[in-house]
């Protein structure tokens, strides 16, 4: 008898049936998890039964244009422009990256103000503003919104139609209470290419199911209509790359907070706390206004000699 031959076989068929078992594991563990995980359905009805406004599912579809993930090189554009154009009497940040201006003696000035509210007038006096040649690259830039909080008037830059909606390329306005536009700041993240294959992005409805999951959406919230915009996800020296996101806000009694969820991977983002870099922007601006103010009193004070 070859005894060999016959503990090969044994070997053999054990082998096989260990196989056998982990796969038979393996696809249970895969029944269990599938039949666990809560399906969108189920997710509203949860959502709905705690009392949590949804938006208007329709025309939340998926996005028909196709998204790529962006390279921005690091350029010097702002510091070039404000060099050959002379309306441009402000002043850039130490990396030139953040250009201030403030005018508090020539205010823009709109019919509404911050208390009352604003006219259409008020807006569309802003956007030619915006498109004038007191601002660099105005016409990259699209109305964002107004943030109530900041009292400033907000302009994103668009790439493909969709915002860069970080602050990296954002200009804002800054109105007083009676109504006037003393000054404003622009960053310009600049010219962007596509780069890659164009991503599959989570639908809005699914960043909403995740913020609920991870209890970032709670009992009587009202959830606002997500929007798909792009955020700098790697900052490196010679460039930066921008990656799709889905901008949730979210109110629960008198109070509104935003979130950020990947529409690739659906992970939700962290906004990172405030950096030394901000500090120094805002002691920059805090600077350009003090000589601002002088500038303006020595102009409306005669001497007196």
């Amino acid at each position: 008898m070859d005894f060999k031959k016959i503990a090969r076989i044994f070997i053999l068929t054990f082998a096989l049936l260990n196989i056998y078992l982990l796969i038979s594991i393996f696809g249970r563990q895969d029944i269990q998890y599938t039949s666990s995980e809560p399906t969108t359905n189920d997710n509203i009805t949860n959502m709905e039964e705690l009392d949590i406004e949804l938006p208007d599912l329709e025309g939340m579809a998926m996005q028909e244009e196709e998204i790529f993930p962006l390279q921005i090189n690091t350029h010097h554009l702002l510091a070039d422009e404000v060099k050959k154009n002379d309306q441009l009497t402000g002043s850039l940040n130490k990396d030139e990256t953040i250009y201030y201006e403030s005018f508090p003696s020539n205010p823009i000035k709109l019919e509404g103000n911050p208390i009352e509210g604003f006219t259409d007038e008020d807006y569309d006096l802003l956007k030619e503003f915006v498109l004038s040649d007191r601002v660099m690259f105005g016409s990259e830039y699209h109305f964002a919104g107004y943030d109530e909080e900041g009292k400033r008037f907000m302009f994103n830059q668009l790439v493909d139609d969709i915002p860069i909606a970080d602050g990296t390329s954002e200009i804002s306005l800054y109105v007083n209470e009676t109504g006037e536009i003393y000054s404003y700041e622009q960053t310009y993240a600049g010219p962007a290419t596509r780069q890659g294959n164009a991503l599959e992005l989570i639908e809005a409805m699914r960043a909403i199911e995740v913020l609920f999951l991870n209890n970032e959406i709670r009992q009587d919230s009202v959830v606002h209509k997500p929007s798909l915009s792009y955020r700098r996800a790697l900052h490196l020296e010679d460039l930066s790359m921008y990656s799709p996101v889905w901008i949730v806000e979210v109110d629960l009694s008198s109070e509104r907070n935003t979130f950020r969820v990947d529409a690739v991977s659906g992970t939700i983002i962290k906004q990172p706390s405030a950096s030394s870099d901000s500090s120094d922007e805002e002691e920059d601006r805090n600077k350009e206004e003090t000589n601002a103010d002088e500038r303006n009193t020595e102009e409306e004070i005669p001497n007196k000699e």
